[in-house]
């Protein structure tokens, strides 16, 4: 029978590359600490962030909408789209 193994990963968020007020454990590996902090960036560099208000919307939205379906019995609902102007 083999033994499971556990898959330790170093803490990302406790790195050099995060100002130390930003260096907490906040959940999905550090991500959410590593998206603040390249937004605030963007901000002060005054450029487009590299995840940007459309594919923000793209990874959001389709969860908010499958919440809304679960508390409707598992309903098919529309998830709109949210394309970047041409």
């Amino acid at each position: 029978m083999d033994e499971a193994k556990t898959l330790e990963l170093p803490d990302y968020w406790d790195a050099a590359m995060l100002p130390e007020p930003m260096r907490v454990a906040s959940g999905h590996g550090g991500s959410h600490t590593f998206l603040s902090a390249e937004f605030i960036n963007a901000l002060v560099e005054d450029r487009e962030p590299v995840i940007d208000v459309y594919e923000s919307l793209a990874m959001t939205v389709p969860g908010i909408v499958g919440h809304q379906s679960a508390l409707k019995d598992g309903e098919q609902m529309r998830v709109p789209r949210f394309d970047r102007p041409s």
